[in-house]
């Protein structure tokens, strides 16, 4: 993958998984990665300091998203899109494991 783009492969995967989900907390994605939850707060913050993520507080959790208001964000957000769409389909049921958002009431369950 790209990951020298961005510093590291952490980083990536965290951008990822935000471009995928829309709204993460760093547990769910250090889950989902299989990684320790330092490392992806640190990333975290690093995007959030430089003005490309905000985040806001839900109880005691911290939820991430895309700064939309940054001029920075949608280049960046660009090139995250390009690299989301080149995955493959094993590496996107890999990096993206977990539903985030409930299913609609009524909705079908497909491939059970």
């Amino acid at each position: 993958m790209n990951e020298k783009l961005f510093g590291n492969k952490t980083a990536l995967l965290a951008l990822l998984q935000i471009y995928h989900h829309h709204e993460v907390h760093a547990r769910g994605i250090a889950t989902d990665l299989g990684v320790s939850l330092s490392p992806v707060q640190n990333q975290l913050d690093r995007f959030e300091q430089a003005g490309v993520l905000v985040s806001k507080k839900m109880g005691q959790t911290r939820i991430y998203s895309f700064n939309m208001k940054s001029p920075l964000t949608k280049p960046f957000k660009e090139l995250v899109r390009i690299i989301y769409e080149t995955l493959s389909e094993k590496d996107h049921q890999t990096l993206f494991p977990t539903r985030r958002k409930p299913r609609a009431k009524g909705k079908p369950v497909l491939n059970r």
